[in-house]
């Protein structure tokens, strides 16, 4: 129970009237002093807390204390909240009865925990006994973060709230017991089950018998729930002058004891409920004062209650001050519903009396009792309207601008449901102008909070909010478009889109969030979509307008047929006011973010032909395609760019009226695309195609559900190869349009073509105009989309025969273009050629290159007299640089990379046919061997010659000189294929002498020039990021350059941070990437036989990243033959379990005899055949990339050792990077060495 000391007289000159510890220095607001009683101690017992509870100190952590201030720091470990006594304020008790209550406390867990676990039938989370009985066993959060079983035992004579509780929390979960102490208001609100209204009534009633017992229990409730279990007396309660010096006591107390969490914050699944439990009493009490009348004729309940509750909510401990809100919040809500009730009765007793007073026959006396209900009401009215502004002006005012996020969140949602609940009182400028300061707040989780009540109220009373509106408007049209937080972005765009429905935007704000369509966030172009749509749908209703409505529509268009595309629709209308629109916001973006085009020449990251980027128009599509119906069914889109807009309306009928002429010519008008409205209709096509004919999209279902058989995949494929070489033939003489008619076929389902086998025109036609756009263009997007169509259709067998007859049409009119430029000129000799002819000398070698890609060359570069290879190695030697020309210098590279890139998958397709020859112990003549070794000899040194020739690092060097990398590490490979052939199962492994000539390293004497080219790259990556390099070590030469603390490159001053950052990821790539080809050539013995580039190269590992600190790690042969040994034995014992598992089923199923026998056996082998199709590549040249991710060497592991008890899974493995394996040196130009 309370403390048993009598209180003392209420005299004016005592102020020594409870047992609590010393007051501070602060003087009381009546001006008296306050002097400190002798008698009290608090020394005692917080220490012997803290030494009883020492081991619970690190059980915290301060994940949710962020932006916390200075005054609320408190130590990371967390005190435990068990009292040392039944009552703090008496601080009578001895050392003597530590030992006896330590080891009553040790048995409590043991008996809470024999108590049988109750269903959980009721709203709060409790189990145990009744309220009734001798325990209750519940669920209470407390400042643990993990969920806890707690036993709350009271003396059964105790009475309905009981002195004290006692929660014992499980050892399970913490490492020692834990006590404090649980008042008994405390325990029916959290604890008995029964609802806020009752325990609200039932305080209630205890505050009738004694008043000042009943407050203290109120107050020490919320003490207990801020996790404080030091305790107010009534003493404390009866003088409330004195207030503000007890709670500061239990402050500085609960501050000693170091405790860091509190319910109300704490990580626990109760921690939601708890706080709905604390609230709803609160909410309850309020109602229950209401309803009898305490609220009105006890006015000094309420002012004591506010007076704690509102100088816990101003203190500077946080737990204190984010409970003591909560409470006031909650107060404040049951303040603002009782107000509800008190306007609607003082509205209808007003009308009753205005009725009874327009009556003939008054009767005075009820007239007289309407007139006294009313007063009283309105009286009750303005003592509620009172305390009201009381709280807002002593708790809310200061709190909503708190420095935790969590109370100002409190703040603006209690704020929101004030506004909702009572517009007559809080609908009003006065009020909600918070709403909108808190737009601008610095968490986002305020700014959301704002934004989702701000959107609540547009929904119901926009057009009573224009004041509102008209002042933060902007600002929600800037939280959607720059907020940092994308969560608050999606909420300003509902909040816009509600004010737009109501008309209360301005035509630039329209525009402003219309642009999110192309925002490069996926959620924010999902949440402006219906915006995006409506703004669409009114462009839509002003054209029909202008065209005189839809009957004039309807006259003109008559009986449309779904299935006829190409005729005119009314769909259109829709098709073109979506391209007007886009057209206009696409191009207001230009305008605010004009840069300059970046630069055409990159040849060493140019050469290979990455995804196609995402434009603003395909990021929009992706949303479009799931609003919008006309282009889900892109066979519209497909309709109108075929049709004929130019078609005169001369040409109809003169039987027609004039009329019905000027309307169809009016319609065709209004339809018609203008400027890039068709670039733009095209790119929306090509991405909902893509959608549309995945099989994996995620509208696939809907699809299936469409009744028209037009619709299905089967004819949706062949309706689109029909459409494509129309397309193309229309649109394929412009670059821009061209790339996005090529780019349908990519998304073309080609296996649906087997059921064209009777009739291959429709594909032979696509083809056909595929190729002739690869010949007509020089564009390098053009080209590379051919290529991929190229590739795509190759992968089909069915359609290969078809595909490389094509193929070899444009091989044979590139060759033929470059022996024209032979005979007109010496092609091994650099500035021979006028600009106009090194530009065409260059985009034949370019095409030459990309055909070279596709598919096997060697037959077409080494046929006729003299065959196309000797050509464009005579050309690799134009790389040599003797005298600078800026006109014609990156002219000249550019022919020259294309060139190198083209004899570099020559000797690619070669190597692999070699290997093919080794692993089927085929003869390789000796004459092959030698013509091949002479090419390769003349390439490699034209090669020497263009990175030998030139100063600097520029683009062409650092191509060729990964070049010359990448041809030995290709050669390298034979010798892995030759040491294998005895892992095969052959006797006597076949003799490939001859192939020797081939496995010539990289000369010695080029070392010195390869670790200058490293170096310069090395310099300039360090020189963008500002970072100092090492030194050299004595045996090494001295660095050429140093790099100064301020030099930061060239003209970096004038650089953008998103330009300077592109610098930098340039020069990272193209340092790993050289890095990288160096790393591979000395890993396959082809380089650096004396370790001084590999010396180098680890020299300043550390100092410039972690991608080039990965890449030169592979240098560690052992740590590259675990990887790899590891990878390759991996997949092997996959394999090997798939086909073992196959061969178990077949040969069960062979068992059974009868049919069951031939069923097993062609279920084995097609599973074995699914496992050999999954396992291949899509690429022809995969044998080549990964003969060096295998083992040459088989060995057994060493029984016992690591590698042993690896692959007997007792060891855990490494995580194993396989993008970073090496042995795809022959196709690194196609391969970032970057990384993910």
């Amino acid at each position: 129970m309370l403390s048993g000391r009598q209180p003392l007289m209420e005299t004016s000159d005592n102020n020594a009237t409870t047992g609590s510890p010393a007051p501070t220095s602060s003087a009381r607001r009546s001006g008296r002093v306050s002097k400190a009683p002798n008698k009290f101690t608090p020394d005692a017992p917080v220490a012997s807390k803290r030494k009883r509870n020492s081991d619970n100190d690190d059980e915290d952590d301060d994940d949710d204390r962020d932006n916390d201030d200075a005054e609320n720091e408190a130590p990371d470990d967390e005190e435990d909240n068990n009292n040392a006594s039944d009552d703090d304020d008496d601080g009578s008790e001895t050392a003597a009865e530590e030992p006896r209550r330590a080891k009553k406390k040790k048995k409590t867990p043991s008996s809470s925990s024999a108590k049988p676990r109750k269903p959980a039938t009721k709203k709060p989370k409790t189990n145990g006994d009744a309220p009734g009985h001798d325990q209750i066993v519940g669920h209470l959060p407390s400042r643990p973060k993990k969920a806890v079983r707690l036993a709350i035992t009271r003396p059964t004579d105790v009475g309905l709230y009981g002195a004290c509780g006692r929660i014992v929390v499980g050892a399970a979960v913490c490492r020692a017991a834990e006590t404090c102490k649980l008042t008994g208001i405390t325990a029916d609100i959290f604890a008995s089950g029964d609802s806020s209204d009752k325990v609200a009534t039932e305080w209630y009633h205890k505050y009738q018998a004694d008043d000042a017992a009943a407050v203290t229990e109120l107050v020490n409730c919320i003490l207990l729930s801020a996790g404080c279990d030091q305790q107010v007396t009534p003493d404390d309660i009866r003088d409330p002058e004195n207030c503000s010096n007890r709670l500061a006591d239990l402050q500085n107390v609960y501050t000693e004891e170091g405790i860091t969490d509190y319910p109300l914050v704490a990580k626990s699944k109760t921690t939601r409920s708890f706080r709905d439990l604390l609230v709803g009493f609160f909410k309850s009490l309020l109602t229950v004062l209401h309803e009898t009348d305490m609220l009105y004729k006890d006015t000094a309940l309420m002012e004591n209650i506010a007076r704690w509750v509102a100088s816990m909510s101003s203190s500077t401990l946080r737990p204190f001050r984010h409970t003591a809100t909560t409470v006031a919040l909650a107060m404040e809500a049951g303040l603002v519903e009782i107000a509800k009730k008190l306007d609607d009765r003082v509205s209808k007793m007003t009308q009753q009396l205005d009725a009874e007073k327009k009556r003939k026959g008054k009767n005075r006396e009820r007239l007289a009792v309407i007139e006294k209900n009313l007063k009283e009401a309105e009286e009750n009215q303005s003592i509620c309207q009172a305390q009201i502004l009381d709280f807002f002006d002593t708790v809310f005012l200061q709190r909503y601008r708190d420095v935790d996020a969590r109370i100002r969140c409190e703040c603006v949602e209690a704020l929101g449901g004030w506004i909702w609940n009572l517009p007559t009182q809080f609908e009003t400028p006065e009020y909600l102008r918070y709403l909108g300061w808190m737009l601008t707040d610095a968490m986002p989780q305020t700014r959301l909070e704002s934004l989702k009540q701000v959107t609540r109220l547009f929904k119901r009373d926009a057009e009573k909010l224009g004041h509102f509106i008209d002042r933060f408007r902007p600002r929600l049209v800037e939280m959607a478009i720059k907020d940092a937080d994308v969560g608050v972005r999606v909420a300003a765009i509902h909040a816009i889109h509600i004010l737009k429905d109501t008309g209360m935007l301005e035509p630039d704000e329209i525009d402003s969030i219309g642009r999110l369509i192309f925002d490069s966030e996926l959620r924010v172009r999902r949440a402006v979509i219906d915006f995006f749509a409506g703004c669409v749908d009114d462009s839509i209703e002003g054209k029909v307008e202008e065209m005189g409505g839809s009957d004039v529509i309807d006259e003109v268009l008559g009986e449309e047929d779904d299935d006829d595309y190409s005729s005119p629709r009314r769909d259109w209308i829709s098709v073109k006011c979506l391209a007007e629109l886009l057209a206009a916001y696409d191009a207001q973006l230009e305008e605010e973010a004009s840069t300059a085009p970046p630069r055409g020449l990159d040849i060493a990251v140019g050469m290979v032909q990455a995804v196609a980027p995402e434009t603003r128009i395909s990021l929009a599509s992706q949303v479009l395609y799931e609003k919008i119906d006309q282009v889900k069914n892109w066979e519209i889109l497909s309709g109108y760019l075929l049709h004929d807009h130019t078609t005169s309306t001369k040409s109809k009928s003169r039987s027609k009226a004039s009329r019905s002429n000027s309307n169809e010519a009016a319609f065709k008008a209004a339809v018609a695309p203008e400027g890039n409205e068709e670039a733009i209709i095209l790119e929306i096509l090509a991405s909902a195609v893509k959608l549309g004919l995945s099989p994996n999209t995620e509208d696939g279902h809907r699809r299936k559900a469409r009744t028209d058989a037009a619709d299905t995949a089967e004819e949706s494929a062949i309706h689109l190869a029909t459409n494509i070489p129309r397309l193309l033939n229309k649109f394929g003489a412009d670059e821009k349009t061209a790339v996005m008619v090529l780019r349908l076929e990519h998304s073309l389902p080609l296996d649906i073509f087997q059921q064209l086998r009777q009739d291959s025109t429709t594909f032979s036609r696509l083809l056909d105009e595929i190729c002739t756009q690869f010949d007509r263009h020089v564009d390098r997007g053009v080209l590379a989309e051919a290529t991929a169509a190229l590739l795509h259709a190759r992968k089909h067998d069915e359609l290969q025969e078809i595909t490389d007859s094509k193929i070899a049409d444009l091989w044979e009119i590139v060759i033929n273009a470059l022996r024209h430029f032979d005979k007109n000129n010496e092609l091994s000799v650099r500035g021979n050629m006028d600009p106009a002819t090194i530009t065409g000398l260059g985009n034949i070698l370019l095409k030459m290159s990309k055909l070279a890609s596709i598919a096997n060359p060697t037959e077409f570069l080494e046929g006729g007299d003299q065959p196309a290879i000797e050509l464009l190695i005579k050309i690799v030697h134009r790389g040599k640089l003797d005298v600078v020309d800026e006109a014609l210098d990156d002219l000249e590279d550019e022919a020259v990379s294309s060139a190198v890139s083209s004899v570099q998958f020559y000797f690619l397709w070669k190597v692999r046919a070699l290997i093919g020859s080794v692993q089927s112990r085929a003869d390789i003549p000796r004459d092959d061997i030698l013509t091949l070794n002479s090419l390769r000899q003349d390439y490699s040194r034209n090669l020497i010659w263009t990175l030998s020739s030139r100063g600097t690092n520029d683009e062409l060097r650092l191509f060729s000189t990964g070049g010359l990398c990448d041809l030995h590490i290709c050669f390298a490979t034979l010798r892995t294929a030759v040491g294998q052939q005895g892992n095969q199962g052959a006797a006597s492994p076949k003799s490939y002498s001859d192939l020797d000539v081939l496995l010539e390293p990289i000369r010695a004497d080029l070392i010195t020039e390869l670790i200058e080219i490293f170096d310069a790259a090395e310099r300039a990556y360090a020189k963008c990021l500002r970072r100092r390099l090492n030194e050299p070590a004595e045996d090494e030469e001295p660095v050429e350059e140093e790099l100064s603390d301020d030099e930061g490159g060239e003209g970096e001053e004038d650089m953008t941070p998103v330009e300077r950052r592109g610098k930098e990821l340039r020069l990272e790539r193209a340092l790993c990437e050289l890095a990288g080809k160096y790393v591979l050539c000395i890993l396959a013995k082809m380089l650096d036989q004396g370790g001084r580039l590999r010396k180098r190269m680890l020299r300043n590992q550390s100092k410039l990243g972690g991608n080039l600190k990965e890449v030169v790690a592979y240098l560690d042969e052992g740590r590259l033959r675990e990887r790899v040994e590891r990878y390759t034995n991996k997949g092997r014992k996959v394999a090997k379990g798939v086909r073992k598992g196959g061969a178990a089923a077949a040969a069960a199923a062979a068992n059974k005899g009868g049919s069951g026998s031939g069923g097993g056996h062609q279920g084995g082998k097609k599973l074995s055949e699914e496992i050999v199709v999954d396992g291949e590549d899509d690429s022809e040249l995969s044998e080549v990339e990964l003969e060096l991710e295998e083992d040459p060497i088989e060995e057994e592991a060493e029984e016992g050792g690591e590698e042993d008890l690896r692959r007997r899974g007792l060891a855990e493995e490494e995580v194993i990077d396989e993008g970073g394996e090496e042995g795809e040196g022959e196709r690194m130009e196609e391969d970032s060495v970057i990384g993910d």
